[in-house]
Protein backbone atom coordinates (compact mmCIF):
# COMPACT_ATOMS: atom_id res chain seq x y z
CA UNK A 1 0.00 0.00 0.00
CA UNK A 2 1.47 3.37 -0.97
CA UNK A 3 2.50 5.75 1.81
CA UNK A 4 0.00 8.41 0.73
CA UNK A 5 -2.93 5.98 1.04
CA UNK A 6 -1.74 4.84 4.46
CA UNK A 7 -1.39 8.43 5.69
CA UNK A 8 -4.78 9.34 4.24
CA UNK A 9 -6.44 6.34 5.85
CA UNK A 10 -4.78 7.13 9.20
CA UNK A 11 -5.97 10.74 8.95
CA UNK A 12 -9.54 9.68 8.16
CA UNK A 13 -9.57 7.23 11.09
CA UNK A 14 -8.15 9.88 13.42
CA UNK A 15 -10.71 12.49 12.36
CA UNK A 16 -13.54 9.94 12.64
CA UNK A 17 -12.41 8.95 16.15
CA UNK A 18 -12.02 12.57 17.24
CA UNK A 19 -15.50 13.36 15.90
CA UNK A 20 -16.97 10.38 17.78
CA UNK A 21 -15.37 11.48 21.05
CA UNK A 22 -16.48 15.09 20.54
CA UNK A 23 -20.04 13.91 19.80
CA UNK A 24 -20.03 11.74 22.95
CA UNK A 25 -18.85 14.63 25.13
CA UNK A 26 -21.41 16.96 23.60
CA UNK A 27 -24.17 14.40 24.18
CA UNK A 28 -23.22 14.05 27.86
CA UNK A 29 -23.17 17.85 28.25
CA UNK A 30 -26.63 18.08 26.69
CA UNK A 31 -27.95 15.43 29.12
CA UNK A 32 -26.43 17.30 32.07
CA UNK A 33 -27.98 20.56 30.86
CA UNK A 34 -31.39 18.90 30.60
CA UNK A 35 -31.08 17.47 34.12
CA UNK A 36 -30.08 20.87 35.55
CA UNK A 37 -32.95 22.60 33.76
CA UNK A 38 -35.49 20.14 35.18
CA UNK A 39 -34.21 20.16 38.79
CA UNK A 40 -31.22 22.39 39.48
CA UNK A 41 -28.86 21.58 42.34
CA UNK A 42 -28.91 23.98 45.30
CA UNK A 43 -27.18 27.30 44.76
CA UNK A 44 -24.11 28.13 46.84
CA UNK A 45 -24.90 30.01 50.03
CA UNK A 46 -24.18 33.65 49.33
CA UNK A 47 -25.76 35.09 52.47
CA UNK A 48 -24.49 34.53 55.99
CA UNK A 49 -25.45 31.35 57.78
CA UNK A 50 -28.32 32.02 60.21
CA UNK A 51 -27.37 33.30 63.65
CA UNK A 52 -28.17 30.59 66.17
CA UNK A 53 -26.51 32.00 69.27
CA UNK A 54 -29.74 32.31 71.28
CA UNK A 55 -32.59 29.91 72.02
CA UNK A 56 -35.08 32.01 70.03
CA UNK A 57 -32.88 32.36 66.94
CA UNK A 58 -32.04 28.66 67.05
CA UNK A 59 -35.67 27.59 67.19
CA UNK A 60 -36.63 30.14 64.52
CA UNK A 61 -33.98 28.61 62.21
CA UNK A 62 -35.40 25.11 62.81
CA UNK A 63 -32.72 23.87 65.20
CA UNK A 64 -32.98 22.38 68.66
CA UNK A 65 -31.55 24.36 71.58
CA UNK A 66 -29.39 22.29 73.93
CA UNK A 67 -28.96 24.03 77.31
CA UNK A 68 -25.75 24.04 79.32
CA UNK A 69 -24.90 20.64 80.71
CA UNK A 70 -24.27 20.37 84.42
CA UNK A 71 -20.81 19.31 85.48
CA UNK A 72 -22.27 16.09 86.84
CA UNK A 73 -23.73 15.05 83.43
CA UNK A 74 -20.95 16.52 81.29
CA UNK A 75 -18.90 14.17 79.14
CA UNK A 76 -15.25 13.70 79.97
CA UNK A 77 -12.86 16.27 78.53
CA UNK A 78 -11.13 15.16 75.36
CA UNK A 79 -8.05 17.28 76.00
CA UNK A 80 -6.86 20.10 78.22
CA UNK A 81 -8.14 22.80 75.85
CA UNK A 82 -11.77 21.67 75.82
CA UNK A 83 -14.13 23.30 78.33
CA UNK A 84 -14.99 21.35 81.45
CA UNK A 85 -18.71 22.11 81.07
CA UNK A 86 -20.03 22.44 77.52
CA UNK A 87 -21.93 25.67 76.95
CA UNK A 88 -25.39 25.83 75.42
CA UNK A 89 -25.58 25.38 71.66
CA UNK A 90 -27.96 24.98 68.73
CA UNK A 91 -28.17 21.45 67.37
CA UNK A 92 -29.00 21.08 63.70
CA UNK A 93 -29.84 20.34 61.05
CA UNK A 94 -31.41 23.72 60.52
CA UNK A 95 -34.28 24.34 58.13
CA UNK A 96 -31.90 25.74 55.51
CA UNK A 97 -29.77 22.58 55.72
CA UNK A 98 -32.79 20.31 55.33
CA UNK A 99 -34.02 22.33 52.32
CA UNK A 100 -30.60 22.15 50.64
CA UNK A 101 -30.39 18.41 51.31
CA UNK A 102 -33.86 17.83 49.82
CA UNK A 103 -32.93 19.90 46.74
CA UNK A 104 -29.68 17.94 46.31
CA UNK A 105 -31.53 14.62 46.56
CA UNK A 106 -34.14 15.73 44.04
CA UNK A 107 -31.41 16.90 41.66
CA UNK A 108 -29.59 13.55 41.96
CA UNK A 109 -32.79 11.63 41.19
CA UNK A 110 -33.47 13.78 38.13
CA UNK A 111 -29.89 13.34 36.93
CA UNK A 112 -30.22 9.57 37.35
CA UNK A 113 -33.44 9.49 35.34
CA UNK A 114 -32.18 11.76 32.54
CA UNK A 115 -28.85 9.93 32.14
CA UNK A 116 -30.41 6.45 32.28
CA UNK A 117 -33.02 7.28 29.62
CA UNK A 118 -30.53 9.30 27.57
CA UNK A 119 -27.95 6.51 27.73
CA UNK A 120 -30.48 3.90 26.63
CA UNK A 121 -31.60 6.10 23.73
CA UNK A 122 -28.01 6.78 22.63
CA UNK A 123 -26.97 3.12 22.72
CA UNK A 124 -30.13 2.08 20.86
CA UNK A 125 -29.62 4.79 18.23
CA UNK A 126 -25.98 3.78 17.76
CA UNK A 127 -27.00 0.18 17.13
CA UNK A 128 -29.71 1.23 14.67
CA UNK A 129 -27.54 3.78 12.83
CA UNK A 130 -24.48 1.57 12.23
CA UNK A 131 -24.12 2.87 8.67
CA UNK A 132 -23.25 6.38 9.86
CA UNK A 133 -19.64 5.62 10.71
CA UNK A 134 -18.63 8.69 12.77
CA UNK A 135 -22.05 9.16 14.41
CA UNK A 136 -22.72 5.60 15.65
CA UNK A 137 -19.49 5.27 17.70
CA UNK A 138 -20.03 8.74 19.16
CA UNK A 139 -23.54 7.84 20.27
CA UNK A 140 -22.29 4.52 21.67
CA UNK A 141 -19.55 6.23 23.71
CA UNK A 142 -22.01 8.92 24.85
CA UNK A 143 -24.52 6.26 25.90
CA UNK A 144 -21.91 4.31 27.83
CA UNK A 145 -20.74 7.47 29.63
CA UNK A 146 -24.39 8.34 30.38
CA UNK A 147 -24.91 4.85 31.88
CA UNK A 148 -21.77 5.38 33.94
CA UNK A 149 -23.06 8.72 35.29
CA UNK A 150 -26.46 7.15 36.06
CA UNK A 151 -24.65 4.31 37.83
CA UNK A 152 -22.70 6.73 40.01
CA UNK A 153 -25.95 8.47 40.94
CA UNK A 154 -27.48 5.13 41.98
CA UNK A 155 -24.25 4.34 43.80
CA UNK A 156 -24.51 7.54 45.85
CA UNK A 157 -28.18 6.97 46.71
CA UNK A 158 -28.08 3.21 47.46
CA UNK A 159 -26.87 1.76 50.74
CA UNK A 160 -25.06 -1.56 51.17
CA UNK A 161 -26.19 -4.31 48.82
CA UNK A 162 -27.86 -1.81 46.49
CA UNK A 163 -24.41 -0.61 45.45
CA UNK A 164 -23.22 -4.11 44.60
CA UNK A 165 -26.38 -4.90 42.64
CA UNK A 166 -26.04 -1.61 40.75
CA UNK A 167 -22.46 -2.29 39.71
CA UNK A 168 -23.26 -5.86 38.65
CA UNK A 169 -26.29 -4.73 36.61
CA UNK A 170 -24.33 -1.99 34.83
CA UNK A 171 -21.47 -4.41 34.20
CA UNK A 172 -23.82 -7.00 32.67
CA UNK A 173 -25.56 -4.39 30.50
CA UNK A 174 -22.28 -2.99 29.18
CA UNK A 175 -20.89 -6.47 28.50
CA UNK A 176 -24.07 -7.33 26.60
CA UNK A 177 -23.92 -4.15 24.51
CA UNK A 178 -20.23 -4.72 23.80
CA UNK A 179 -20.77 -8.34 22.75
CA UNK A 180 -23.65 -7.34 20.49
CA UNK A 181 -21.67 -4.52 18.88
CA UNK A 182 -18.58 -6.68 18.27
CA UNK A 183 -20.68 -9.58 16.96
CA UNK A 184 -22.38 -7.19 14.49
CA UNK A 185 -18.99 -5.82 13.47
CA UNK A 186 -17.64 -9.35 12.84
CA UNK A 187 -20.71 -10.29 10.78
CA UNK A 188 -20.38 -7.18 8.57
CA UNK A 189 -16.61 -7.52 8.14
CA UNK A 190 -16.86 -11.12 6.84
Amino acid sequence: MPASKTARRWTINFVTGAFAIALALLYVLVLRSIAIQITPPPQPLLEAYPDTSTRESCQAAGGRWVPETSAKNAPQRLDENSPAVPSAYCQGPLTIDRQREAQTESSRQTTLFVFAIGGALAVTASLLLKQLKPVAPGLMIGGIVAFFVAGTQIWMMSPGWGRLVTIIAIFVILIGVGLYAFREQDIHSN
